[in-house]
């Protein structure tokens, strides 16, 4: 097996993980570790593309909010129960860990590093939130108004 395929089968063991530790429903488990899996393929994919952490992670996140709020129209759920689960892999502990320890042995340059790196996961994850979230609010909105032209034309 592929150091690949073992990261996007993580990802979807470790979404489901999340989502029993955040007490989803069962019924909902799988959804939530499709979800973390779509992300997860994008980020695997996208990481080999591009030779920086902010894309693969703005886009993955991106991809997993997308899934987050398609999910929740299926199983009738708020969009946060899909979306923290599906997520929270991406969340920079590793980087963050290694800025705080560089800081405490007076490493500055090294932990300076290490915590703009966390910074820049942390907005491409909260960037890639927002723009899913955008995107939802704008085909809803599109969505709304053709379904009242056809109203207003039959009446």
């Amino acid at each position: 097996m592929t150091p690949v395929m073992i990261k996007i089968i993580a990802g979807f063991i470790s979404t489901i993980g999340f989502a029993i530790l955040f007490r989803l429903k069962p019924t909902h488990w799988i959804l939530a570790g499709i979800d973390g899996l779509l992300a997860c393929i994008c980020y695997v994919v996208l990481l080999d593309v591009f030779d920086d952490a902010f894309l693969p992670n703005l886009l993955a996140a991106f991809v997993g909010a997308l899934g987050a709020e398609f999910f929740a129209r299926i199983a009738k759920a708020p969009t946060t129960v899909f979306l923290l689960p599906g997520i929270i892999a991406f969340v920079p502990g590793g980087s963050l860990y290694y800025s705080m320890s560089n800081l405490l042995n007076s490493n500055y340059i090294e932990a300076g590093h290490y915590l703009l790196l966390t910074a820049e996961v942390a907005i491409a994850i909260g960037g890639g939130i927002i723009a899913a979230s955008i995107l939802r609010i704008i085909i809803f909105k599109v969505v709304d108004a053709i379904i009242g032209k056809f109203k207003r034309k039959k009446n």
